[in-house]
């Protein structure tokens, strides 16, 4: 996005991985070429880099594309606008020995020999520390001693660009000879090496256009988000504060603050656990810093997930009980060591399979609650029966409870598992560790439609009994419970929503399945060698609508239940 330089700004535009793009001083085109500090700058970026862009062909068009860092790619992008190809580069400048990236320097540098028997030494790194490695700065194809009143351009600029959100590198470089290559390094690694600043870069990482709604789900759902980043300070509040973690906090609450990776380092365990509940940002951090921080939030008694890409989180994914690594930027190390890998490397991915997995565990319960309270019912209406209505026996066949459990059951609580997510999952606190499928408010249920289906059906049994006809009783009490379990179905859909506020027709397989579940019991006393082996007799239409308006009571029941629950949380109760 910019280039700094003692005696210009550069604004490139441009964005993503093709090379194209102009380069602008004062608003104005210029031709990079032309411009000796520019290009050599550009150079450095390209050279002093890891990172490649290579072109191929797909459905007849020319894509691009970078394999290595993002940072770094977007370095050899900028160049390439100039028609500084690396490739191209590197022939003349042959890379003869490196100094990696560590994130405790924080810069990497590369020699290169050229065909003049010349070393150049190129280092790019975080601007704080090339500044103090920096004896000399570039102006117009000259070097010129670092004077005070220079040194506060460059780190004035350099603020101005951070507090923009973009990430600023510092280039500079140093030419020797061959045979010092080796002295130099070793100098340059004590920070002894004195070096020609060149300018200072600053790219944008724009966070993705759904990041801002994401971190507002998660802040709805409970959860809660920390970023945590190698950026300048001023840099990592900018994007903060651009993706809404750093919003001053709720109506009463302590502002999120920012804090330093070398601020983190000099607190104790103790400190850092008082200051991290009112962090949202950490800045500058090294791969130490970020275990602590972990190792601090699960100190607080949080279930922390951890995402990240480099070798280096590897420790912190560890520490986390959930790892979660990027696949497309992520290091084989950082899989490995990760529990979860995003394919598309996308933040709101996270926050979607939360939700996902908010649905599967509310669909658990929901077929876990259908199946105990029904078949709680089932032994509730004939232990009753055994135990309190001499004479009487079993009202069910053993083959008709088999049907049940079978047919009705069978149909119903697999389509019950498919049910679409509830509008508000998102808006519940996250369950607790030790939270279980079975809890209070579900065993409330079970003994509220339980003793609906026990008495309804053994009522219709003894209304159809005295009237004369046992196997007929059987039939109706076997129908009763067979609709108790339908209507059920429908109550175990949502544990507060009424089937009207989900709408009849959001869950068509359940909707299926109820009518092939009645279908079937029609066919149950209606087909004669279903009749047979089921041991019923037909019913009439009058039966039917005594089952349904008996067998519905459950349903209406428990919506009368919800309406109440609904009421009593909207007045805080």
């Amino acid at each position: 996005q910019e280039i700094m330089m003692m005696d210009r700004r550069v604004m490139v535009t441009g964005a993503g991985r093709e090379p194209k793009g102009r380069f602008l001083n004062a608003g104005e085109p210029i031709n990079p070429t032309e411009h000796k500090d520019l290009q050599r700058i550009l150079q450095a970026g390209a050279l002093c880099n890891d990172a490649r862009l290579l072109q191929h062909h797909k459905n007849g068009k020319h894509v691009w594309e970078v394999r290595g860092d993002p940072t770094e790619a977007a370095l050899v992008v900028v160049a390439a606008k100039a028609d500084q190809q690396k490739e191209f580069m590197e022939k003349y400048f042959h890379r003869v020995d490196e100094v990696p990236f560590s994130s405790k320097t924080k810069w990497m540098a590369t020699f290169h020999r050229t065909d003049d028997n010349r070393v150049w030494v190129f280092v790019k790194g975080a601007p704080e520390i090339v500044f103090g490695m920096s004896a000399w700065h570039q102006q117009n194809g000259t070097e010129r001693p670092m004077g005070a009143v220079d040194l506060a351009a460059f780190e004035s600029a350099n603020i101005d660009m951070a507090g923009r959100a973009l990430r600023v590198l510092a280039l500079a470089y140093r030419i020797i000879s061959p045979n010092e290559v080796e002295a130099y390094k070793a100098d340059l690694e004590q920070g002894k090496a004195p070096l020609t600043l060149m300018g200072l870069v600053g790219m944008i990482d724009p966070p993705r256009p759904e990041v801002p709604a994401a971190i507002e789900r998660s802040r709805n759902a409970g959860i809660r988000v920390v970023m945590a980043t190698g950026d300048h300070k001023l840099t990592a509040e900018a994007i903060g504060q651009k993706i809404g973690l750093l919003d001053g906090g709720e109506p009463g609450q302590t502002p999120q603050q920012v804090l330093t990776g070398p601020e983190v380092g000099r607190m104790s365990d103790d400190e850092l656990d008082e200051q991290i509940e009112h962090t949202a940002v950490f800045a500058r951090v090294a791969p130490e810093h970020k275990h602590r921080i972990v190792e601090s939030l699960r100190r607080q008694g949080h279930v922390v997930a951890m995402t990240g890409d480099g070798v280096n989180d590897a420790p912190a994914l560890q520490a986390a009980e959930i790892g979660v690594a990027m696949g497309i930027t992520g290091t084989d190390v950082t899989k490995e060591t990760a529990e979860m890998v995003l394919a598309d490397d996308n933040f709101a991915s996270i926050v979607n399979s939360v939700e996902e997995g908010r649905v599967v565990f509310l669909n658990v319960r929901k077929v876990v609650k259908f199946l105990l309270a029904t078949n709680i019912g089932e032994d509730l209406t004939l232990l009753t029966a055994l135990a309190f209505l001499p004479g009487v026996g079993l009202i069910l066949t053993p083959v008709q409870i088999l049907w049940v459990n079978l047919v009705t059951d069978g149909i119903l609580d697999i389509t019950l598992a498919l049910e679409p997510k509830e509008s508000d999952v998102m808006d519940d606190p996250p369950r607790k560790k030790e939270a279980r499928i079975v809890n209070f408010e579900i065993l409330q249920t079970i003994v509220f439609v339980a003793l609906f289906m026990a008495a309804g059906t053994l009522w219709m049994y003894m209304r159809a009994s005295a009237a004369g006809g046992i196997v007929r009783a059987q039939t109706i009490a076997f129908t009763t419970l067979a609709m108790f379990q339908v209507f059920n179905a429908l109550n175990c859909r949502s544990r507060d929503k009424s089937v009207f506020q989900l709408g009849l027709l959001s869950n068509r397989y359940l909707l299926a399945a109820i009518v092939t579940s009645i279908a079937l019991q029609l066919a149950a006393n209606r087909v004669p060698f279903m009749e047979a082996a089921l041991g019923t007799v037909p019913l009439t239409a009058r039966d039917w609508g005594l089952i349904v308006l008996v067998a519905s009571s459950v349903f209406i029941a428990d919506e009368l239940r919800k309406l109440i629950q609904r009421r009593l949380r909207a007045r805080g109760r």
